[in-house]
């Protein structure tokens, strides 16, 4: 046999030592085996899905008319065979455009594919009920955006903390310099991912805190958690510049991990991208596999795909596998995801033997983004233009494969 499938629930090889019960052996690249010999390595791309996009932008009279887009989270739950999505939105009649500013919707679907959006008793629009959330408002902010949501794991959690989510709050009157609105996070807890109840401590959004949250994994039993973010850190892209990349903060709960700045993970390289902007990941036994944008912001019209990073010390360091491949690829000319691609926080979700991956992907005519590639910040692409979620999947077992006459 000349071609072996690797990477994903691997059982021991004939002539090897039996793993660990359940244990799940990732086999990617190279670099996941001891030796090789007349073997090629290969990313098995994932594949979209004939009904893509899955989740559009709504009518003309709607909230989301213009937009359903980042940051968003798509989570499944097998228990009760349910999907559910939050996701910002924006109007195409631009009736916030002055403040720049994206809702936040909720969508459920029973099979990932088909989405509905349920009237809530939450926000109205022209006397008609949406699915836009408006959860509290508190003193002068107000909730703007879900930077991402996560099912509670552990299992002594109370109904009212099954889902927690890191919002976005800003000013309901501008304050800040030049006239901007201040903003800050909070945490916030809910039973049902509808209705939130936030937490007492909030988090100013200032200079020190140059990043966004992307998601949280738990990082150990004893409840410590390990947050994924995007920002301008240190140190400074291969061409010099201070760009997006992906970092990692760590600390004892969600509500209380510091704002300091931790470490770096992944960095743009050379050749192959300019930022890294959103990220996902998730554990798969020992190891967590990253999903992340591979952006060239500078292109006209601008390109990013998403690909693939692991770590096998708990976060700590990540490696590239098949650098120059594609998970998700970019759509065909033309198409509704022709032009970017950006990952959902915990984008891989598994749904019996296949891995959903939810990504958001824009049309050529979406450029200029983020703020600074853009001539005027008014007239970047996240304003502008339409932006759908999408689906791709992959069998549970066929991250990779191997191909050759040879050894390993």
């Amino acid at each position: 046999m000349n071609s072996i499938l690797l990477a994903g629930i691997a059982r021991a090889l004939p002539g090897l030592a039996a793993p660990k019960p359940e244990a799940i052996v990732l086999m990617l690249d190279e670099k996941c085996v001891s030796a090789s010999e007349g073997i090629r390595f290969h990313l098995n791309p994932a594949k979209k899905h004939p009904e893509n996009p899955v989740l559009l932008p709504g009518e003309p009279h709607q909230w989301d008319s213009l937009q359903v887009a980042w940051p968003g989270t798509v989570l499944y739950s097998a228990r009760e065979g349910k999907f559910r999505c939050w996701y910002a939105g924006l109007d195409a009649l631009q009736k916030d455009r002055d403040a720049n500013i994206w809702r936040i919707g909720y969508a459920e679907s029973d099979d990932g594919i088909h989405w509905r959006k349920p009237d809530l008793e939450q926000v109205t629009q022209d006397g008609r009920r949406t699915n836009q959330l408006r959860p509290w408002s508190s003193d002068s902010y107000a909730p703007s955006r879900i930077n991402f949501v996560f099912e509670n794991p552990f299992p002594d959690a109370p109904p009212s903390q099954r889902f927690g989510a890191d919002w976005l709050e800003k000013e309901v009157a501008p304050s800040g310099p030049k006239g901007r609105r201040r903003s800050r996070r909070r945490f916030a807890w809910s039973p049902d991912g509808i209705h939130w109840t936030p937490a007492d401590l909030a988090h100013e959004m200032g200079d020190n805190v140059p990043f966004d949250w992307h998601q949280v994994l738990p990082d150990d039993p004893n409840r410590r958690f390990v947050a994924f973010v995007e920002g301008k850190m240190q140190p400074r892209s291969w061409d010099g510049r201070r760009v997006r990349q992906v970092g990692f903060l760590r600390g004892p709960g969600v509500e209380t991990i510091p704002e300091s700045k931790d470490a770096v993970l992944l960095t743009p390289e050379q050749g192959i991208d300019e930022e890294i902007h959103f990220s996902s990941a998730s554990l798969v036994g020992d190891t967590i596999v990253m999903l992340f944008d591979s952006d060239r912001f500078a292109n006209n019209p601008i390109h990013g795909d998403i690909r693939l990073a692991i770590s096998t010390d708990g976060g700590r360091h990540f490696r590239r596998v098949h650098p120059r491949d594609a998970v998700v690829s970019t759509g065909a000319k033309g198409m509704w995801d022709e032009n970017l691609l950006v990952v959902t926080s915990s984008a891989l979700q598994e749904v019996g033997d296949e891995i959903y991956i939810y990504y958001f992907g824009c049309p050529n005519v979406f450029n200029s983004w983020p703020e600074e590639y853009a001539a005027k910040s008014e007239r970047r692409g996240s304003l502008l233009y339409p932006t759908y979620l999408g689906l791709a999947t992959l069998p549970r077992d066929r991250y990779a494969y191997a191909a050759g006459a040879g050894t390993l």
